[in-house]
Parts: structure tokens; C-alpha cells; sequence
């Protein structure tokens, strides 16, 4: 370290035999070092049989040479959990074992893996399927990552005819996580005079991957859905996590409709972040809209918590938890305790607004609830509930529908708005969608505070041009640190 401010930054990469790791991290050090800065490079060696990969840790200075003044840094040997910024993991499993090592983490790093598998021994020697879960590992890391640049390069390679390196030295130098300019990556592929056409068509993919230029493939002939596969190969490798998923809850929530409205409003996030940069900030405003938006149009309504306590899944699930056999009886009761709003998902619009209103005129608003015990366990409990999930055909003429969407019409715009301005902007914007959550009076109070929000901080910033990421970003903790909604109402006092 030279000073107090100045820090080095750290690279890991984890790569098989075989898939050119130490020709990538050569091509690595070559291109920071033709940046101007200070770069080191070591390497442990993996073990054989699949158990291990080799690893080469890289660390430099991201300053230019001159300005050090003849001083030099101590660069590491080894890397530190906690500490590293970019992790590069050539196979699925590889990034799971970095994340299982602390290299991974939410505060620092960028992960960029390939999303393919290639089976460890133990997973191999297994008499019947040993393979691991993929998706645990998949869901793992991207959890833990700050960002995850995921995406299948071994297929990548073998459709450019080189190696998974190439692909990976792309997807570095497409997704700016260094910030160093990309021709110096492709200089020093050049310069190698290593399989140069064949390397430089892999760099190519990846970049474009990285960078979300790559052309889309159209759906195969058996594909369900065709509209929804090519949307979401539209949209950039590193938001396909987040969008896939949020397309299935779509989907399971209500319909292939409902779910494809939400991939098309999804779209609409992702071509302002196209406007905006999002290449270069990693497509945050899209993955966090799209992640928001999801959650946003899968409210908890009567409908969709019978559907959820209802589930084989959810049975085997208390089962496992209370311990008990195969052959035991098991009983369960559930307690409903539905609200003024959960009641108005089964009413449409005008019965919903006369409900509350005499709910209003009696003072009873924020009192009333009806308490259910619902045995499901039981044939009459069970096709109670089955009954009411089955009630979602309802769900887009309800009262509760309207207002959810006049909510998420209002937040996704103040998020497109906002970004336009200030991308950070944008980005709190969209997490203003985590307020409205709960039911009853936790519901209540989180759309006081949304619609406070937007009202007195949100709508005015953009209706005069001037970014209040800040502001927002207070108002949004005040809000989640008082129940009562009192600190919200002083900040946005004080703000005034």
C-alpha cells in the first residue's frame, strides 16, 4: 500500500488442467502492466483427480507508475478472504469453493464464472446420481457476490474453437470491473502469439457477453414460450439470473401472460440502462429493477399464501422440521388473520372501495381482521384453501390488483426518471419497492411512506432536474427504522 487512500486490487483466478489458466492470468499481468500500473502474479498448483484447481492470484496498483515517485509497493502472495476483488473461476463448482473460502464477497467482489459443470471424483465413483445442485451452487454465489458475470463459456469456447480462457479474458475486459482500457487485453493476446484468431473469437464472445452486445439465438422449434425465450436472450448475460427468476415467479404466481408482462416492463428497465451506462456499472439498474419488479407483482394475497401453504413441498418441508416419520400422523392449523386489504383481493374495484369505505365510516379500518384456523391436514381444510388458490383467476379484476398496480406504474416510472438523471439515482429509486410489504397495518404504513416518499422527495428531485440519491437514501433507512413512521416524517421535515 502507498499511503493511506491508495490500495492495491486483487485478482484470483481458478482454473482446471488443461483450460489454459496460466496463459490467462500471463494475459492478465501483460495487460495491467501495458495499463501503466505495478502488477505481481503467483501461482499453487491444484492436485490431480479432479479434487483441486490451480490457482493464480494477481495484484497490482492502480496507480499510474509515474506518480509513485520511485516508491514501491509489497504485494502479497497469497490471497486473503475478504479482500479479494475479482474472482475468476473457470467451472460452476470452482466458484462455489471460493465463495465456501470467504473469496467471495457482497462488499467487494466480482465474480466472473462459467456457469458449466465438470464432475469432481466423489460425484463420478457415486452407484447412483451423485452429482451436486447446481442451482444451490448457482443461487449461492450469486448471492454472495457484489457482482456476478455468469454464463456458459465452455460452450462458448468450443462454439469459437478455442479455450475457456479466451472467453474468460473477454468477460474481464468487457465487464470494466478493472476500469483498464479493453485493448490492452486484446494486445496481449496478440502479443502472446498463442492460437492468436481462435483466442482473439473467444475474447470477442465474452466481451460481448459482458458488455450485452452479444447477437441473441433464436429459440429452438420445441421451445415453450417463444416469446419468452427470445426477450430473455435479449437481455445481457449478467442479468439473466435475476430476470429468469423473476419470469418463473411470475409465472407461478399467476400466468404466461403475467409473466411476460413482467419480462416486457423488465425490457423497458433495461434500454434506459443501455442509455445510462449500464455496461460499465454492471446492469445494477436492471438486476435490481428486475428484482423489485418481481416481488412487486407477486404480492401476498389470500389466493397466493392458500397456494403456498398448500404445497407438497411445503408438507414434506413441517415434516422434516417436527421430525416426524414416515407412517406418523402429522396435524397442522393454520392461522389466517386477514386484513381490510387481503379481503379486497377478492372483491373487484367498486366493491372493494365500498368495503373500506364503510370500514371508514365506522372507524373500523385499522382494526378489522378476520381470525381462520384452517385445519390442512384435513380433506374439508385442505379443499378450503385449494379453493382459495384456486381463486386467482380473480386477481387482475381485484380491488388490491389496481391499487398494487397504480404502485408499481408509479415506481417504475420514478426509477426510469431517476436514472435518466443520476444512474445512482435510479438505483434507490428502485429499492424504494422494498417499503411496501406486510399485511394490514405494516401494509398500511409501508404505502404511507412509499407514496411520502415519492410525494416530498422522489417527484420533486426529477421534476427539477436534480438528482437526490442522498436524500432517498435516508429516507428509505429512517422509514425501516421506526415502526411508528416517526423518524420518516423528521427526516423529510429537516429535509425541507
Amino acid at each position: 500500500m502507498i499511503g493511506e487512500i491508495s490500495k492495491t486490487r486483487s485478482i484470483l483466478i481458478a482454473a482446471l488442467g488443461g483450460e489454459g489458466g496460466g496463459v490467462l492470468s500471463d494475459w492478465t499481468i501483460s495487460a495491467i502492466r501495458a495499463a501503466g500500473f505495478l502488477v505481481q502474479g503467483t501461482s499453487i498448483p491444484g492436485v490431480a483427480q479432479r479434487t483441486g484447481a490451480t490457482t493464480y492470484y494477481i495484484e497490482y496498483l492502480p496507480i499510474p507508475i509515474p506518480e509513485l515517485a520511485g516508491r514501491q509497493p509489497v504485494f502479497a502472495l497469497t490471497p486473503v478472504p475478504g479482500r479479494v476483488d475479482v474472482m475468476i473461476a473457470s467451472e460452476l463448482l470452482e466458484a462455489a469453493r471460493a465463495a465456501q473460502g470467504g473469496y467471495i464477497s457482497p462488499e467487494r467482489t466480482a465474480l466472473i464464472a462459467s456457469s458449466h459443470r465438470v464432475y469432481v471424483t466423489s460425484e463420478k465413483m457415486a452407484m447412483l446420481d451423485g452429482r451436486f445442485n447446481s442451482d444451490a451452487a448457482l443461487n449461492a454465489v450469486h448471492a454472495l457476490a457484489k457482482r456476478a458475470v455468469i454464463f456458459d463459456m465452455q460452450s462458448a469456447a468450443l462454439e469459437a474453437g478455442t479455450v475457456i480462457n479466451a472467453v474468460l479474458l473477454g468477460t474481464l475486459a468487457g465487464s470494466n470491473v478493472l476500469d483498464i482500457d479493453p485493448v490492452h487485453f486484446e494486445n496481449a493476446i496478440k502479443e502472446s502469439g498463442k492460437a492468436v484468431p481462435a483466442s482473439l473469437r473467444g475474447y470477442r464472445y465474452g466481451f460481448d457477453a459482458a458488455r450485452g452486445t452479444l447477437a441473441p439465438k433464436a429459440p429452438s422449434a420445441t421451445a415453450e414460450g417463444t416469446k419468452a425465450e427470445i426477450v430473455h436472450a435479449e437481455f445481457p448475460v449478467e442479468t439473466r439470473f435475476t430476470v429468469g427468476n423473476g419470469y418463473r415467479r411470475c409465472l407461478d404466481y399467476q400466468d404466461r401472460a403475467y409473466a411476460e408482462l413482467y419480462l416486457d416492463r423488465a425490457k423497458s428497465l433495461l434500454a434506459v440502462d443501455r442509455e445510462v451506462g449500464g455496461p460499465e456499472r454492471g446492469w445494477k439498474l436492471t438486476i435490481e429493477g428486475a428484482r423489485y419488479l418481481a416481488l412487486r407483482m407477486t404480492y401476498e394475497d389470500v389466493m397466493r399464501v392458500a397456494d403456498l401453504k398448500t404445497r407438497s413441498d411445503r408438507f414434506a418441508a413441517v415434516r422434516a422440521e417436527t421430525r416426524a416419520g414416515s407412517g406418523e400422523p402429522l396435524y397442522i392449523t393454520e392461522f389466517l388473520k386477514p386484513g381490510p386489504e387481503e379481503l379486497c383481493a377478492l372483491l373487484p374495484p367498486w366493491a372493494g372501495n365500498a368495503f373500506l369505505a364503510w370500514l371508514r365510516k365506522r372507524g373500523l379500518e385499522h382494526r378489522f381482521n378476520v381470525g381462520i384456523h384452517v385445519r390442512s391436514h384435513t380433506i374439508s381444510g385442505f379443499l378450503l384453501m385449494r379453493g382459495l388458490a384456486g381463486m386467482r383467476f380473480l386477481r387482475r379484476r381485484s380491488w388490491r390488483f389496481a391499487q398494487e398496480e397504480a404502485i408499481t406504474a408509479r415506481w417504475l416510472k420514478g426509477v426510469k426518471d431517476a436514472a435518466r438523471l443520476e444512474y445512482g439515482f435510479g438505483v434507490e429509486v428502485a429499492e424504494c419497492a422494498d417499503l411496501v410489504k406486510g399485511y394490514s397495518a405494516t401494509y398500511r404504513r409501508g404505502v404511507h411512506n412509499f407514496n411520502l416518499i415519492f410525494d416530498k422527495l422522489i417527484d420533486p428531485a426529477i421534476s427539477r432536474m436534480k438528482p437526490a440519491m442522498t436524500a432517498v437514501n435516508g429516507a428509505r433507512s429512517a422509514a425501516n427504522a421506526d415502526p411508528d413512521g416517526q423518524r420518516l416524517d423528521d427526516f423529510i421535515a429537516s429535509a425541507y
